[in-house]
């Protein structure tokens, strides 16, 4: 094989690796359940950029990337159905409980999303 064509696979090769590790979550607030979902995949991820927009206005600076790097470790032991049990609808929030019992966090409902209260991943 010439050099400028392994070369030239090498860089196809990179881009494309890149491309797969660095795929983007789409961030779905609609419901209660899939904006837990949706939480705990960018938890996964390691994305507290993204994780920030998915709490309130009075929660996003604390997100922060050694809290997301804690609640990642605490994570990789919970499945989304040991997060998301039953969701209890109020006017404008839904509490979320976990299938041990426990309350998972609080949403709120604002313009049709649904944001944490609380930092549950700590």
């Amino acid at each position: 094989m010439k050099k400028g064509r392994f070369i030239s696979l090498a860089i196809i090769t990179a881009v494309g690796a890149a491309f797969l590790f660095s795929a983007e979550i789409k961030i779905d607030l609609s419901n209660p359940k899939a904006s837990i979902a949706t939480q705990f995949e960018l938890l996964k991820a390691s994305k507290t950029a993204a994780l920030r927009e998915c709490f309130t206005d009075r929660l996003k600076e604390s997100i922060t990337d050694q809290s997301v790097a804690k609640g990642k470790a605490e994570a990789s032991s919970y499945t989304l159905a040991d997060l998301v049990h039953k969701v209890e609808m109020g006017k404008g929030s839904a509490k979320i409980k976990m299938k041990n019992g426990r309350t998972l966090t609080v949403l709120i409902e604002k313009n049709g999303k649904w944001y944490a209260d609380t930092i549950w991943f700590r």
